[in-house]
Formats: structure tokens, C-alpha cells, sequence
């Protein structure tokens, strides 16, 4: 087996203040480190990598392809800049981080996440309608010529995304942009909003 090489590095900030180690490999594939998929995804890193050894939770297996592996590449990192430079690191390509979204938002959707699984699956949905807004917005301006700044757009519509959800009557918390839906916006079940997302919600 070839050993794949990371030769090129950046910082990755979808989403304003979660900055995600980014690579491209020497095939051009794109990568995340284990670290900045599982901060991408609001997931606790030890639990990433869990999925890694024993595949992914039962409750997503019905909302992802039936094919799909959870594998992880093991690359040296030669891209100057890296912290990492010198060392072998576990990367994810963008099908496996984009088959984890999809996951995560379907289960959601259908109700069977567990507590402590919700904010992934609400982080996912957010992620999700801000990429799908970036990739429009970037294409028609390459299209026309400009050198749009992805990441920019993607934090803005990250942004909207969190606004819009609010606008639904939800409510998201300062540090997670968690969204709870409420009839009361300051109470749920006798507790506030941003003690059930940090408590209830997160691992």
C-alpha cells in the first residue's frame, strides 16, 4: 500500500471560532484531521475515533450507504506549517465527513438520536444548509469571474443558518449554537435554555 503524504496545509474555519486542521494530500484529496472532523461536528474526539474502531452508532446505520466503511487513512505530514510536520496523523476525506452529516441530520429528523447525540445531529443540519448556500453563491461568482472567499461565505451563511433557526422560534445557545425549540423561550421544564443545551444536550 502507498503511503499517502500531506503536502499541503491550512486552517479551516467554517463555522466563525472552530478552526479545523486541513490538508491536501499527494493525490489531491482533500482531508480533515481526526481532531478538526470531530470539532467540526460538535463530537467529542475520543468518540470519533471509537467509531473508527467499532464503526458507527446502530441508531445511523439506516441513513447512510450501505457500503460505506468508517476508515481512517494514516498520512505523513509533510506541508509545511503543520504542527504536525514530521509525524503521521489519521485523516477523514470530505465522503466520510459528508456521509457523517447526512447521518446525524436524517436521524435527527427521524427522532432516534439519544440525548447526548442531538447537538451533533443539530450542528450537522446547520452545517449542511450553510455548505449547500456556499457552493451555489461560489459557483455562480466563479462563473462570473470573482475569486470568491469560501470561507467567508461559508461562515456567514453558518451565521444565517443559526439566525434562521432562531426566527423558527428556536432558541441556541451562546457557545454551540444548539437549537431548542420552546413555547417559552427562557424556560424549558423548570430549566433555562442554555443549561438544558450545555447539560442535557452535550456529551
Amino acid at each position: 500500500m502507498i503511503e499517502r503524504k500531506a503536502v499541503y496545509y491550512g486552517k479551516v474555519e467554517l463555522i466563525p471560532g472552530i478552526v479545523c486542521d486541513g490538508y491536501v494530500l499527494d493525490d489531491e484529496t482533500a482531508v480533515m484531521s481526526e481532531r478538526g472532523t470531530a470539532d467540526l461536528l460538535g463530537m467529542n474526539h475520543k468518540a470519533l475515533q471509537g467509531m473508527a474502531t467499532t464503526g458507527i452508532p446502530k441508531r445511523l446505520n439506516p441513513f447512510i450507504d450501505k457500503d460505506f466503511i468508517m476508515a481512517t487513512t494514516l498520512v505523513k505530514v509533510t506541508a509545511k506549517g503543520s504542527p504536525y510536520e514530521g509525524r503521521k496523523i489519521t485523516v477523514y476525506n470530505s465522503y466520510i465527513i459528508e456521509s457523517l452529516m447526512r447521518a446525524y441530520t436524517m436521524a435527527l429528523g427521524n427522532k432516534v438520536l439519544q440525548k447526548n447525540q442531538m447537538h451533533i445531529g443539530l450542528r450537522c443540519v446547520l452545517l449542511l444548509s450553510a455548505l449547500v448556500r456556499t457552493a451555489l453563491e461560489a459557483s455562480i461568482k466563479q462563473a462570473c469571474g470573482l475569486s470568491p472567499n469560501i470561507q467567508q461565505i461559508a461562515q456567514k451563511n453558518y451565521i444565517d443558518a443559526v439566525k434562521l433557526i432562531k426566527d423558527f422560534g428556536f432558541t441556541c445557545s451562546v457557545d454551540d449554537d444548539i437549537a431548542i425549540k420552546s413555547e417559552n423561550p427562557s424556560v424549558i421544564n423548570g430549566t433555562t435554555n442554555r443549561s438544558v443545551a450545555r447539560g442535557s444536550l452535550k456529551k
